[in-house]
């Protein structure tokens, strides 16, 4: 019996929201999908180019740190470029199709 909760009260249908209500995040779109993306691959750029910028001023000991960190930007850029050149194929594609 411990299990049951309960189901709030009765209220009349309304379209504007009630003040309990939760506020309903609204789904990310494509667009900003995207936008996230290319963000965290210019992240991943900086610090590759913080971390090279250290060890050339000696700040950094560890050469593995930065190899590591320059592969990370270096893969996510390729990744970035692939999906970019699938995307533009696919709109050629529908582009081609007759109507």
């Amino acid at each position: 019996m411990d299990n049951i909760t309960s189901v709030g009260p009765i209220r009349p249908n309304s379209i504007f929201p009630f003040e309990t209500d939760k506020p309903q995040e609204t789904p990310k779109t494509f667009a900003d999908m995207l936008k996230g993306a290319v963000n965290n691959v210019d992240a991943l750029s900086k610090t590759a180019d913080d971390m090279m910028l250290k060890l050339a001023t000696g700040e950094v000991k560890d050469v593995h740190e930065v190899m590591i960190a320059a592969e990370e930007a270096e893969l996510a850029l390729q990744l970035t470029v692939e999906i970019r050149d699938r995307i533009i194929e696919a709109y050629q594609t529908v582009m081609r199709m007759a109507m």
